[in-house]
């Protein structure tokens, strides 16, 4: 717990020198963080709303061709039960909405999901602590609407890392759970679970020692340019 804690309030302190965060750190004061990620292949730019405040503004579904690396920062929140809006950008029409129970000490990964007609949130909890010393901790989760059951795979030919991960399957807290490797360039293949068809390669990803990383299926089946199956990755534990 307490290195989740130092984790957290690490993200804070980057999040104020960045303007990100809205709130003076109290040493005393709970704290959580969340993250927002407008994963709709075919929505307009998103705002982003918690608790009636907004966050960020006018964010789009990547332009990347492929396989994107995610940026954007955590945001502070008080813990307790926290509305998640996503809405369309300058209005308060919401693509989509979820409440949650947040708890203190804990970061969220919030992701707008599914195509733009049917759009939902997607709350998981994120576990920021460190890795076992010189490993890298790597989970998945399957955001691709029109995608079938999915095997994750170490290139072509190596380990099945993540297997039968069916669209928006994360429900379960188990699927939501990391799992440890080594670090090293990897590209993953996203293949029809149980069988050896391929149906998407990822660009080369360096997974860094001590690191935590979350990678996605996106876009969608048949899709072209950017909606097209393609990967979303993001640093969870950046350093």
């Amino acid at each position: 717990m307490q290195k989740i804690k130092s984790f957290l309030s690490l993200l804070l302190i980057l999040s104020l020198f960045g303007g990100a965060a809205c709130v003076k750190k109290d040493d005393l004061m709970p704290l959580a963080q969340m993250l927002m990620v407008p994963l709709s292949p075919d929505a307009v730019p998103t705002d982003f709303e918690i608790n009636n405040q907004l966050f960020a503004t006018t964010v789009s579904y990547s332009t990347t061709v492929g396989t994107t690396t995610y940026g954007l920062p955590y945001y502070t929140v008080q813990p307790g039960s926290v509305a998640v809006k996503y809405n369309i950008t300058g209005t308060k029409n919401a693509f989509a909405s979820a409440t949650v129970n947040v708890e203190n000490e804990t970061a969220y990964s919030t992701f707008l999901i599914d195509s733009a007609s049917k759009t939902k949130v997607a709350v998981v909890k994120d576990d920021v602590s460190a890795p076992t010393e010189g490993k890298v901790k790597l989970r998945f989760f399957h955001f691709s609407p029109n995608a079938p059951a999915l095997d994750v795979t170490v290139g072509a030919s190596g380990a099945k890392l993540f297997s039968n991960r069916s669209f928006n399957d994360q429900g379960s807290e188990d699927l939501q759970k990391f799992i440890e490797v080594d670090p090293g360039i990897y590209q993953f293949a996203f293949k029809t679970a149980g069988t050896n068809t391929t149906l998407y390669t990822t660009t080369s990803l360096n997974l860094q020692p001590n690191r935590v990383y979350t990678l996605a299926a996106r876009g969608f089946v048949g899709g072209t340019g950017n909606r097209a199956l393609g990967g979303w990755f993001y640093p969870n534990r950046p350093q």
